[in-house]
């Protein structure tokens, strides 16, 4: 029986379909399963493989990571419509007023137009999720939004990070030399 995975030469059954002699984009049998599952489940490793169950209904195997990711993009999908359906509803109200209602309620923090971009990229940002099949950069930047509504609440941190900076009270610091190190250890 032929095994194929990712960079290797597929032969064998593999080439016209299956041992079946069935074409690789029909479904699977139960039969034919028992018969050549190896050729299933190394298939089912470069992209989802159906099977038809012997009650008709139609099954999918395909491996964990994907079947993870679609999962989480569905949630994340979800919850980017019940963001939009409430940021929608409310948008001329203060974000202070609704934001408890979304899953982001860290967004009372921020003006309406920085909720309203914020809502942008939220949009995008899950469409580029789909495509690259990973949700990395979406969940960075959700993170990235989420610590800044954080600084946004701590006022006297806000009043540091946007006073002028003294230039002449900066110094340079310079690393321990070797001899300060030895004579510490």
């Amino acid at each position: 029986m032929a095994r194929a995975s990712a960079g290797k030469q597929i032969s064998g059954s593999a080439v016209r379909g299956r041992a079946s002699g069935r074409t690789a984009d029909a479904p699977w049998g139960p039969t034919e399963i028992q018969r050549d599952y190896r050729t299933l489940l190394d298939r089912a490793k470069d992209s989802p493989q159906e099977v038809l169950d012997a009650d008709g209904e139609l099954l999918v195997i395909q491996t964990k990571g994907v079947a993870d990711f679609q999962r989480r993009l569905q949630a994340q999908v979800a919850e980017t419509a019940r963001f939009l359906a409430v940021y929608n509803e409310h948008r001329e109200v203060p974000p202070a007023e609704w934001a408890m209602q979304t899953g982001y309620p860290w967004l009372a923090a921020f003006s309406g137009d920085e909720v309203g971009e914020f809502a942008r990229e939220l949009v995008a940002d899950t469409f580029d999720a789909a495509q690259r099949g990973t949700l990395e950069h979406l969940q960075g930047n959700l993170r990235a939004w989420d610590s800044t509504a954080g600084v946004y609440g701590q006022p006297d941190a806000m009043r540091t990070l946007l006073s002028r900076v003294d230039l002449d009270g900066i110094v340079e610091v310079l690393p321990p030399s070797e001899q300060v190190l030895a004579a510490q250890a």
